[in-house]
């Protein structure tokens, strides 16, 4: 039924243009102009009649679509083409032979015969128009779907990676402080409550993510104590903005690692996980104290990082973003040293249309 309606719509929009063309038209060119209700009846008719033959035409094309072959495809079309517009031609000029708007008195079969003389060339193109939207929205349509398999796919593979390494924290307690052990573990089960949501998008608001990533770092306080700290400076305007689901748990894993196991001793491994809203700009920062990205192995030679979390950031982003997202990982500028992982994608508030 809604399909029904856009294509209603869509053929009055184009009726109504032609008929504002033909009435200036016929303004300065006709002694004696036709009404308004004149053209808009015949402008009707015409246009009307292909919202008839709309959904045909379609269902053929997406018929004609399996033959793969581009050549065998266009011949297909062509003697349907010729054949729908005979037929679209010949049913119009039957309709306004009955409403009586031709110019001059006709039959019935006068009626039709003059509209297939008239219009067939002219529905040929018509047919072709609608036939090349079709196959140009099913290829937008096929690329959003492939765009969602390919995140959901990303996504899949780094939950299971997530999960494993959490547990792997939370092992290490059950026999030296098994209350620890089990605040972790009720800190683990609401992490996997919100990031195994099914009403989770590709897209999540900062303020989710944050609340999710609030738990991951509480499970890797507990485990290290005093040698970690953490902290979040977020922009309030920051926090409607829409980010990739688990965008930076990785990131923050990634400092973690190679933050705490290189000081070692009584240091304190440093994490601070930033956002801000510049204008059109969502920026986002996590940054260690470590050795930095030439003193570990975290990326490989072109500067991309090599473990699952960052190779799969680095994929989700540029399927979403395209060339409109940064994403680099770099040595911390001076006088600090560690590493600086930055993200800059649009910003974008608009929740409901993602999910």
């Amino acid at each position: 039924m809604q399909r029904a309606l856009i294509v209603f719509g869509a053929w009055t929009a184009v009726a109504l243009l032609f008929a504002i063309q033909m009435h200036f038209q016929a303004s300065s060119t006709d002694a004696q102009p036709r009404s308004w209700g004149w053209i808009l009846a015949w402008q009707f008719t015409g246009w009307w009649t292909w919202a008839l033959f709309t959904a045909p035409v379609c269902a053929f094309a997406a018929w004609a679509v399996r033959i793969r072959r581009p050549v065998m495809v266009v011949a297909t079309h062509l003697p349907v083409a010729v054949l729908v517009a005979i037929a679209c031609a010949g049913f119009e000029g039957g309709v306004k032979t009955v409403l009586g708007l031709w110019r001059t008195p006709h039959t019935l079969f006068s009626g039709v015969t003059d509209g297939i003389e008239i219009w067939w060339t002219f529905n040929v193109l018509v047919y072709a128009m609608i036939a090349g939207l079709y196959h140009a929205w099913r290829a937008t349509r096929l690329e959003t779907q492939l765009v969602q398999a390919r995140l959901d796919a990303l996504v899949g593979q780094l939950q299971p990676h997530f999960l494993f390494n959490t547990l792997h924290t939370i092992s290490a307690f059950v026999l030296e402080d098994p209350k620890q052990a089990n605040r972790m573990i009720t800190r683990l089960s609401e992490l996997l409550r919100q990031s195994f949501n099914r009403e989770r998008g590709p897209l999540v608001t900062l303020e989710e993510e944050l609340e999710l990533l609030d738990h991951y770092v509480a499970i890797q306080e507990a485990r290290f104590g005093d040698r970690l700290r953490v902290t979040f400076r977020v922009d309030p305007q920051a926090g409607a903005a829409l980010v990739p689901t688990l965008l930076l748990q990785p990131l923050v894993e990634n400092a973690i690692r190679y933050g705490v196991a290189p000081n070692g001793g009584d240091a304190v491994a440093e994490v601070e996980i930033s956002a801000t809203r510049r204008k059109d700009r969502l920026h986002l920062e996590v940054r260690d104290n470590g050795p930095g990205v030439n003193g570990d192995k975290r990326v490989d030679g072109n500067g991309s990082g090599s473990g699952l979390g960052i190779a799969n950031t680095r994929a989700r982003l540029q399927e979403l973003y395209g060339p409109s997202h940064r994403f680099e990982l770099t040595n911390a500028p001076a006088p600090a040293h560690g590493a600086l992982a930055t993200i800059e994608i649009p910003f974008s508030d608009h929740a409901r249309g993602h999910r």
